[in-house]
């Protein structure tokens, strides 16, 4: 049943998220993150997964993962067809019809991926162009794309063409974000994404930058420069802050060719458009990204297997920070860390060495430090390097020992009172 409570947006969001494949993007996951963390404004009815970023399959268990990480599994996650698959309905284009039958008029369609699962839908039902009150599109270009001087293709509307120009055709009330006008406002630096989301007592932070932060590697392989793009992030916010754009009415003479191309809209004069679509463009990229942040901090998520030792009272992981300490210093083989640690105090001969191991094993899996082989001599070991991650654990770890170091004075001065009481008695 949907909640009934008017100040929240009802939103169906239908996207291709490939979080954590390797070389594929992430911001379909912080799209869905930030509407997430925005539970006061925002209700998300169902998600379509499509194929684009990888296969629909993939982003159907990206997605289910990520619900199930964050703990909402009470939002439906429908996987829709394949490449070829025309004919066969899919689990999420009959969703889409039954969602939208049920509540006519009062569920905004986003849409951050191919369109696919709607045209599919609207095979189904040819009467959804009137019972979907806004369709929120990411995707297309009005004019050649360009970042960091290299040509960017689009990949929303034209990986599935022919649903993407029925749907552009069809639908009134169309928004798209293109990616001209996402660009100048989606960047995001690697080092103010750390700092915002890390250096946050609440662990929903430390749990994107985790999740999402590889991304900033593959970025700097592609484009040498510390900084990745929430390009879908965009689109949601404008689901839910409009005002934060301005809306520009553009006639487009929207065709398979040109769609199929280059995802192109064709801004026309009228009388030989096909459609009017808003194309609006962003006022305050400041506040944009504050939102960002606000509402990936405001996530209430289960992080309970995620390894945030370095906020509140650990004292049994005090060998984390130890750890980082001195990989910050220099790379080092698995023993030779033991031995340094051993060497510069933080820990004695007592340390159990196969758990020492475990946990470099556990804080590599958390994100903290990274290994790499490195042959010597006939037996091959491992090196290990700290995390740009782990380099801003680390600033959290200094805050709570400045906290345990207190706290420990406190204990330390009440025992000592109770001590000279009974001396004087």
């Amino acid at each position: 049943m949907l909640n009934r409570n008017p100040k929240k947006k009802k939103i169906f969001i239908d996207c291709d998220n490939s979080i954590g494949i390797e070389g594929k993007p992430m911001d379909d996951a912080l799209a869905l993150l930030f509407l997430m963390g925005c539970s006061d404004e925002a209700e998300i009815v169902g998600i379509g997964c499509n194929f684009g970023n990888c296969s629909s399959a993939e982003a159907y268990e990206c997605t289910r993962q990520l619900l199930e990480e964050t703990g909402r599994q009470d939002i439906p996650v429908l996987k829709g067809n394949e490449p070829g698959m025309a004919g066969i309905m899919s689990p999420a284009a009959e969703f889409i019809v039954s969602i939208y039958n049920d509540y006519p008029g009062e569920i905004i369609y986003l849409s951050i991926g191919s369109l696919g699962n709607l045209y599919e839908a609207c095979m189904i039902d040819g009467s959804l162009p009137e019972k979907i009150p806004q369709l929120v599109l990411m995707g297309g270009i009005t004019e050649p794309l360009f970042i960091h001087g290299k040509s960017l293709h689009e990949l929303n509307f034209s990986v599935n063409p022919k649903a993407s120009t029925y749907v552009l055709n069809r639908f009134h009330n169309i928004t798209v974000i293109t990616g001209n006008n996402c660009l100048p406002v989606a960047d995001i630096p690697k080092d103010e994404f750390l700092e915002n989301l890390c250096r946050n007592e609440n662990p929903s932070g430390m749990y994107v930058a985790q999740k999402c932060g590889y991304r900033f590697r593959d970025k700097r392989l592609v484009y040498g420069a510390d900084v990745s793009y929430c390009w879908d992030g965009i689109a949601a916010v404008y689901v839910l802050h409009p005002e934060l754009f301005a809306d520009n009415e553009v006639y487009c003479n929207i065709n398979e060719s040109d769609i199929s191309d280059s995802g192109y809209l064709a801004p026309s004069p009228e009388e030989l458009s096909t459609n009017r679509l808003n194309i609006p463009s962003a006022i305050d990229k400041q506040q944009i990204q504050q939102l960002f942040y606000k509402g990936w901090i405001n996530l209430d998520i289960d992080t309970k297997n995620a390894d945030y030792a370095c906020f509140g009272l650990y004292l049994d992981r005090l060998i984390q920070p130890c750890v980082l300490i001195e990989l910050s210093k220099e790379p080092a083989y698995g023993f030779q860390l033991l031995q340094r640690l051993i060497m510069h105090g933080y820990a004695d001969e007592k340390l159990d060495p196969s758990g020492f191991y475990r946990n470099l094993k556990r804080m590599e899996r958390d994100g903290y430090l990274r290994s790499e082989p490195a042959l010597q001599g006939e037996k091959a070991k491992r090196i290990f390097h700290i995390t740009d991650f782990g380099r801003i654990t680390l600033l959290n770890w200094e805050d709570s020992l400045r906290k345990y170091h207190e706290h420990i004075g406190n204990i330390v001065c009440g025992i000592s009172e109770i001590n000279n009481r009974h001396d004087n008695i």
